[in-house]
């Protein structure tokens, strides 16, 4: 069993849980707890929010498994997509780390193909050096223990598998260094701030979108639509059991029409952005033969937090899911959180006994549903290709389900239909 881990599948295991929180069930028995924001909710929280989990998808999110296997222009190239992507700039990310990525200075690093990301990777997996004078913390000697399912973090974090086609050029190759961690370099990186993580995801979704994905309009007579890494931070007031409750995120994927002037932002939603601090404790992975970070149950309900105060500000464009990406020193993982028919019923519930009384009624779904996949450390190419395949995968999941025609409705008064296929760039 993961340490610290939230494990409630079914509403069975939901009652069991709350008998160790006190028999709390609904969001009044909160107390004062019920206004905090998402930024300090706890496991108090996961289980007045009924949150229900599913073990852990592998390697792919379920709820894309079956297009990405069919539609994927990454994976497969032998038939024609919907989604063109420029495969060099596509084979730069996947590829090989520079040499030296934490060594070189921040100048070479930017000199090289697409040098804002490796700088941003590097500021990222670097430890912290000392300031002003202070001198270095030695590494501590360690006796190693039996933690079962846990090892020590100076277990190596090596890149499992090969690159799709890897670079020529001579600053890049294989460097398994850069995606070593040991215990003392993972502790370290806890030190920095989560902006330097946010730093590095909105790089990578910079890149992802910018420069692997062609986007553009087929038409001339209906506005410009593209799909952007969001660097601004939305902060979100939703009316929640009678009181105000508030959410900010890290940022996201949002959905962009070309206006006069400019552009405007029509979707900010398609995926928000959560970025913590290094985790405490970091897990071996069997499957990967790696070592990722372990979800707190208080991380987990911040996150939990951030998705149901930005779907209830925002449900009518939500509709009944929202994705959130989750970033931790240079590893990420993407969460698809899904909301029960009678969920924002139940949220509107301001008397305790009533919330008690229809959480209890039967046949009312009144839970969250969450699915999430295992980190993925952007350091290495296998890291970065399969977290690229699941941003193509979220796009043709918002593509599939017409969400940019709500989202990126006309002007008032204007009311033709915006271009059906932004993202082909077929003549």
């Amino acid at each position: 069993m993961a340490r610290d881990a939230y494990l409630p599948q079914t509403p069975k295991d939901l009652k069991a849980m709350s008998k160790h929180h006190n028999g709390i069930q609904v969001i009044s028995q909160l107390g004062a707890e019920a206004v905090s924001p998402a930024s300090k909710w706890n496991s108090r929280h996961l289980v007045a929010y009924r949150l229900l989990t599913h073990p852990q998808d592998d390697a792919f999110l379920e709820v894309f498994k079956a297009d990405h296997d069919a539609q994927c222009p990454l994976c497969t190239d032998d038939q024609p997509y919907a989604q063109k992507i420029d495969h060099t700039s596509t084979n730069r990310l996947i590829g090989q780390n520079p040499r030296g990525l934490c060594e070189k200075s921040e100048s070479e690093l930017m000199r090289l193909p697409d040098g804002f990301f490796w700088v941003a990777l590097a500021r990222a997996a670097n430890r912290p050096g000392p300031v002003n004078g202070t001198t270095a913390r030695p590494n501590r000697n360690r006796k190693q223990v039996d933690h079962g399912p846990y090892v020590s973090s100076t277990s190596e974090i090596l890149d499992s598998s090969p690159p799709t086609q890897p670079s020529s050029s001579s600053s890049f190759g294989t460097d398994s260094s850069n995606i070593d961690v040991d215990e003392d370099e993972h502790g370290e990186r806890g030190s920095k701030p989560e902006e330097v993580t946010v730093h590095l995801i909105t790089s990578f979704l910079q890149y992802a979108l910018s420069l692997c994905l062609l986007q553009r309009s087929t038409s001339r007579t209906t506005p410009e639509l593209e799909v952007r890494a969001r660097i601004e931070r939305i902060a979100t007031t939703a009316s929640i059991a009678g009181n105000s409750v508030a959410a900010e995120d890290n940022g996201g994927i949002c959905l962009m029409r070309q206006s006069q002037p400019g552009w405007t932002m029509k979707h900010a939603y398609m995926a928000l952005v959560e970025a913590k601090r290094a985790f405490r404790y970091i897990q071996y992975h069997k499957n990967s033969d790696s070592c990722v970070p372990v979800v707190s149950r208080d991380n987990l309900a911040q996150y939990l937090g951030e998705a149901v105060i930005t779907w209830k500000g925002n449900s009518e464009l939500l509709q009944n899911d929202i994705f959130l990406i989750a970033a931790t020193s240079t590893f990420v993982q993407f969460i698809h959180f899904r909301f029960g028919r009678d969920y924002k019923e139940y949220l509107n519930i301001e008397d305790g006994e009533s919330q008690v009384e229809f959480v209890n009624s039967d046949g009312k779904d009144a839970f969250v549903y969450m699915r999430s996949t295992r980190f993925f450390n952007l350091q290495s190419a296998e890291g970065r290709q399969i977290a690229l395949c699941h941003v193509l995968a979220l796009l043709r999941w918002h593509d599939a389900r017409g969400i940019r025609h709500m989202a990126a409705a006309n002007e008032e008064g204007d009311e033709r239909v915006l271009d059906e296929n932004f993202m082909d760039v077929s003549d």
